[in-house]
């Protein structure tokens, strides 16, 4: 019998009030499908969306990540004569530069796109630390204030007779827990975990030629897995050990398979370029096994994502495909159809554009550097608002993070305030209790009007320790959890401090 939960000594104290606060940590975003629950207004036509900092960026397809208020991207910048791979972090609030990490030669041997060409992976922040992965598989570890080398793979060198495939690598790296998810395309090993700590090889398998798509890491069936978009299809993973636990065989492109795989609920969708189109597959978890049923290929360019990864909302993917010409689509899971496309996004043609999800709405950077605010409808292209952000070519997605849009192009990174009013949040309670089954200290947040509390509340609300409690703000210390919304509360589990420690909730201050 398992013994009973003990209630352990909680303190209710108010919240801060403040504005909400999210990190935009990895490539599309905490959780890699290119959402997040932040909010933003909409009134653009009134009131534009207020330019933070602009500044001019040297070239490069990276996308944006923001954490610990630094912004982090990579560019081809020249150093002692030469071309190189950067990665660097700027000033989150002012756009200044921080520091420059130099990681690889900066060259695009096949037809790219010239002056303009640059590094396409996006780096990883997770707490401390960035994890870069550059176009010829070298993966980095650096230190996230300074840019100092904490360590390195290099992938090539380590394992000899590694190809670099054509037009080099565009994966991001993954983080989730304390594993690095990748492919590294070393033969036979190329599906592969490493431990941030240290880049030490968890594990490693299978033979899937790598592709330019990031892997994304999502529950199907109730077990959390890793989905891969290879040369050999779509395969799901186990995280801890990498054993397959699923397979949707097809042959993608060859020449441009970018598009990270979009994973909703138990459909599995994945798109390429020059003219192949989208698969879907429904895999279905039966006991301890899955399986992959009811395929489906649309062979046309109406279907087919270059690079720029669908936002999935309510059963529909909302995409840029590229027709005869660049449009946006909208793409019913349920019908394996486009239920309306169009070749105008704002003021013109969206070009290669990309897009994200912020509060519900769709937000899309068209390739001239227009954002265009849209009202996710399966029914019908609706528009909100428009804004230019930029010049110069933005084949970059673009990110969010505390009520800002962050944007780049090929010659210039913006910063924009949009963040929408945020009423204060109620009156909290904390209740925690001890599994001691586990030595694990359950966190339960109420709240005392009764009201429910929801992911958008989670991600504002912070749990911090002390031991004694003190007055003094610096004495209390953040814990490093999440809450997840059970119920009409939020609750969170970490393992039980080794001291006797005070617990209270206050609001994340603005980063």
């Amino acid at each position: 019998m398992k013994p009973a939960l003990t209630p352990r000594l909680v303190l209710l104290l108010p919240a801060f009030l403040s504005l909400t606060a999210a990190d935009w940590p990895q490539y599309r975003g905490l959780h890699h499908d290119g959402s997040s629950a932040e909010s933003l207004r909409t009134n653009w036509s009134q009131t534009a969306p207020k330019v933070v900092w602009k500044r001019s960026i040297q070239p490069a397809w990276s996308s944006i990540t923001v954490s610990g208020g630094r912004a982090f991207t990579q560019v081809n910048r020249r150093l002692a004569g030469q071309q190189r791979e950067v990665c660097v972090a700027l000033n989150a609030d002012t756009g200044a530069e921080l520091w420059a990490a130099d990681l690889d030669t900066a060259s695009y041997p096949d037809a790219g796109t010239g002056s303009t060409d640059g590094p396409r992976s996006t780096p990883t922040i997770d707490g401390d630390r960035v994890f870069v992965l550059t176009s010829y598989l070298k993966l980095y570890c650096l230190r996230a204030d300074t840019g100092a080398l904490v360590w390195k793979r290099d992938f090539v060198s380590e394992f000899p007779g590694t190809e670099v495939i054509n037009w080099q690598s565009a994966a991001s790296p993954v983080v989730v827990g304390d594993l690095i998810y990748l492919n590294c395309n070393v033969a036979n090993r190329r599906l592969m975990a490493v431990r941030k700590s240290d880049g030490v090889t968890v594990w490693s398998g299978q033979n899937d030629t790598m592709t330019h798509a990031s892997p994304v890491y999502a529950t199907i069936g109730g077990t959390p897995q890793m989905v891969f978009l290879t040369a050999r299809g779509t395969v799901g993973v186990t995280p801890d050990t990498g054993t397959v636990l699923w397979r949707h065989s097809f042959t993608p492109s060859s020449t441009s398979t970018a598009a990270s795989p979009v994973v909703a609920n138990d459909i599995v969708y994945a798109s390429c370029a020059y003219a192949l189109g989208a698969w879907t597959a429904k895999v279905t978890r039966n006991g301890a096994t899955f399986s992959v049923g009811q395929t489906d290929f649309k062979r046309s360019s109406a279907y087919q994502n270059h690079w720029s990864t669908p936002v999935h909302h309510d059963g529909y993917l909302y995409s840029v495909v590229e027709r005869s010409t660049r449009s946006l689509a909208c793409f019913s899971m349920a019908g394996r159809t486009n239920t309306w496309t169009t070749s105008t996004v704002g003021s013109g043609n969206p070009g290669y554009a990309s897009l994200i999800k912020v509060g519900g709405k769709l937000l899309v950077l068209t390739e001239p550097g227009e954002l265009v605010l849209l009202e996710p409808n399966p029914a019908a292209y609706t528009e909100i608002a428009r804004y230019q952000a930029l010049n110069g070519t933005s084949w970059n997605h673009p990110a969010f993070s505390n009520g800002r849009i962050y944007a780049r192009s090929d010659t210039e990174i913006v910063a924009l305030e949009v963040a929408a009013a945020v009423a204060p949040l109620p009156a909290l309670r904390l209740a925690a209790e001890l599994r001691l089954d586990v030595g694990r200290l359950r966190v339960r947040i109420t709240a005392e009007n009764g009201a429910a509390l929801t992911a958008a509340e989670a991600l504002r609300v912070q749990l911090q320790l002390a031991a004694p409690p003190s007055n003094d703000i610096a004495a209390w210390q953040a814990a490093e959890v999440s809450f997840s919304p059970v119920g009409a509360g939020l609750e969170a589990e970490f393992p039980v401090p080794a001291d006797s420690t005070f617990l209270r909730v206050v609001e994340r201050s603005a980063q």
